[in-house]
């Protein structure tokens, strides 16, 4: 094995971990403001969490979009640091719940999304050597297709349960059950 072959990917696979960790981050940046709205929306002496997982929300969802339209992992230090933390977070809201008889959905599928994006941009990292912008060869179309849509699939499997457990979730109407006047079913 060449020592180029052990620092870095191939453009397919380092474009495919991208759209991953984007899209995970993403998801989890949305799950992250339900979990705010649940805070905001009167849950007593944790209405300051509100505040912070709104930013941090709102943080993730800014993170992944500048990474996904430059194509790398932007802000990568920062967000790995604070990725572990949210980690961290999680995990202490949820054994907090867990001594309450209480399993937190929202709190559940951030941890995951979390680590998803934690797990495929520390891939990424130790994997993908960056060489100032030259790549060797463009990314096969047809596989990054087929990426984002695994990604997106595997994604939106997790995070819309998450939004699910959210106080707006817990709300909305179920899909079955709209309707127009007159009868008219969507």
């Amino acid at each position: 094995m060449s020592a180029q072959a052990a620092t870095s990917v191939g453009p397919t696979a380092g474009a495919s971990l991208t759209l991953f960790s984007c899209f995970a981050g993403m998801g989890a940046g949305l799950v992250e403001l339900s979990i705010a709205s649940s805070y905001l929306s009167g849950r007593g002496n944790l209405m300051w969490a509100g505040g912070v997982f709104a930013a941090w929300g709102l943080a993730l969802l800014a993170s992944s979009i500048a990474s996904l339209q430059r194509g790398r992992l932007r802000f990568r230090k920062p967000t790995t640091l604070a990725l572990l933390a949210a980690v961290l977070v999680h995990l202490g809201f949820l054994v907090a719940g867990v001594a309450q008889r209480v399993l937190d959905g929202g709190h559940l599928a951030a941890l995951f999304l979390v680590l998803m994006a934690l797990g495929s941009s520390a891939w990424l990292a130790r994997r993908y050597r960056d060489d100032g912008g030259a790549a060797s060869a463009p990314p096969r179309a047809g596989a990054l297709l087929g990426a984002a849509f695994a990604a997106a699939v595997v994604v939106a499997a997790i995070t819309t349960p998450g939004l699910a457990a959210s106080v707006a979730g817990a709300h909305a109407v179920p899909h079955g059950e709209h309707s127009l006047p007159g009868g008219h079913n969507h």
